[in-house]
């Protein structure tokens, strides 16, 4: 990813729906199906970008941040953040079975290959902790989306599923997110890449006004909420929450 999308990323990050959004979704996952709050884990946020759901585990134990991005460290550093390694993600600086929770959000995109970071992920993991995935859905949304940050594949759940069962994780749960909003974003999506624009792709990350920008917080909110119990047939990504067997 460029350093300009790094910077876009930080400075929207702790306002714009898509990142509170995510960010509710993947606590409420984690609080109703993983230990978190119950006692300190070992954490551990591969592929943790400028930061914001690293710092959200804080209250939860002193998580551990990995990027191979410099510049996505600095930013990290500004949040206030210290436990931060500057690293490959296909070959993590970590002793094996050291974290009881990890990490991987819209990760597996952006590497080669998936399955050699799944096994990596599963080493670092210890038995009895849980590994959270997000990828983005869909290949037919492929867009300069997807161009500007370096993706090399967007998942079907067919493919994502495939690649889970290449490990030895348990699945606790599986299931599409960014369901409400999976019809504007897919027709914005195919109109902008039927315009077919020119010079460097960028993201899609359009300021808002503050109560359209609300309402999408508040709708991916209540989503959250039902994604406690229930599991999605479709949406903009996939999610997986995983158990690493115990022995």
């Amino acid at each position: 990813m460029r350093a300009e999308e790094y910077e876009r990323m930080y400075s929207l990050e702790n306002t714009y729906w898509w990142f509170q959004g995510r960010k509710q979704i993947v606590l409420e996952l984690l609080k109703h199906h993983t230990p978190l709050g119950l006692r300190p884990l070992a954490m551990l946020d591969v592929g943790c970008g400028t930061g914001l759901l690293l710092e959200a585990l804080r209250p939860f134990g002193r998580p551990v941040g990995v990027d191979f991005s410099t510049r996505a460290m600095q930013f990290c550093t500004q949040r206030g953040l210290d436990r931060l390694v500057c690293a490959r993600v296909e070959t993590l600086p970590f002793r094996s079975a050291q974290f009881d929770l990890l990490l991987a959000l819209d990760l597996f995109e952006h590497i080669d290959d998936d399955r050699a970071l799944l096994a990596e992920l599963a080493r670092v993991c210890r038995p009895g902790g849980h590994l959270l995935i997000t990828v983005p859905a869909y290949p037919f949304l492929w867009s300069e989306h997807d161009e500007a940050l370096h993706h090399r594949r967007r998942y079907t759940r067919t493919s994502f599923w495939s690649l889970i069962q290449t490990s030895d994780f348990q699945v606790i749960r599986f299931t599409s997110a960014i369901t409400l909003l999976l019809p504007p974003i897919a027709v914005f999506r195919l109109v902008q890449r039927a315009l077919k624009p020119r010079g460097k792709p960028k993201t899609h990350l359009i300021r808002l006004p503050q109560e359209l920008n609300r309402l999408l917080i508040g709708l991916l909110n209540l989503e959250a909420r039902w994604l406690r119990q229930m599991d999605f047939p479709f949406g903009v990504s996939l999610v997986a929450l995983l158990r690493k067997p115990a022995s």
